[in-house]
């Protein structure tokens, strides 16, 4: 059995209604698959990185504690607050530098999935 057994980690997101977190993902430049046409599933994609969202019916927005964090590529966060501005979305933390040497900013999702986008402070700041 090889050292490293896990290949890739992918994070599925309850939402509540699919078609609604499809479009808003699509707001973000991911691409979307629903699992074999259907209302339950889909397959999103941005970058090469993939995320699953499920269809939760029960789920409450105000009760949701999911968190993803996206690693960007140095010297892209703010492009890509800039990006979802202009898409309309609300930022919920605009970008700035942590303590924890990130520069970072916060995404809610219609389904109340934290989206966390950050990049390395460059240590000359």
């Amino acid at each position: 059995m090889s050292s490293e057994a896990i290949a890739i980690v992918v994070p599925i997101l309850p939402v509540r209604d699919l078609t609604r977190a499809i479009e808003f993902y699509q707001q973000l430049g991911f691409t979307a698959r629903r699992y074999r046409d259907g209302d339950f599933y889909a397959f999103i994609q941005r970058d090469g990185r993939q995320l699953h969202l499920s269809k939760t019916p029960e789920l409450f927005p105000e009760h949701n504690f999911v968190r993803v964090y996206f690693y960007l590529h140095d010297g892209t966060a703010a492009a890509l607050e800039a990006e979802c501005r202009a898409a309309g979305m609300a930022i919920v933390e605009p970008l700035g530098p942590r303590e924890w040497k990130m520069n970072e900013f916060v995404l809610r999702d219609p389904d109340g999935n934290r989206l966390i986008f950050g990049e390395s402070l460059i240590e000359d700041q």
